[in-house]
């Protein structure tokens, strides 16, 4: 029977934590910054039309929206930024799982596109 995990192996997570949360973190900051300019850059063009009700300015519309909506997306990986962060925290002040208690790694996502994200 083993005794738990090592001071090694808590490290050793905390490792791949960070790494973990330091990609997330370059893709939602990428993908927001992506998302506000494409969204500014519709209603910029959505306000230079000579027609604001027609086709063009409903189909610049939903071009913001969906800058928009991505941008909503990337923010949403905040909260898995900070169970990565409680997490790493945990495994440096507590030395990692107390015993009897099995692993509470809850954060499976490695990329913005992978998995899908719902509002509570």
């Amino acid at each position: 029977m083993r005794a738990g995990p090592t001071e090694s192996e808590h490290l050793s997570t905390v490792r791949a934590d960070l790494v973990q949360l330091d990609i997330l973190l370059k893709e939602a900051v990428a993908k927001l910054a992506a998302g506000f300019v494409g969204a500014h850059e519709a209603l910029r063009r959505q306000q230079a039309l000579a027609t604001p009700a027609g086709p063009e300015a409903r189909e610049l519309t939903r071009e913001a929206c969906e800058h928009l909506d991505s941008a909503l997306t990337a923010l949403q990986f905040e909260d898995i930024a900070s169970q990565l962060i409680a997490s790493a925290r945990h495994h440096l002040s507590d030395g990692g799982d107390m015993p009897g208690k099995g692993s509470n790694r809850s954060v499976p996502q490695h990329h913005m596109e992978s998995g899908d994200i719902e509002f509570f």
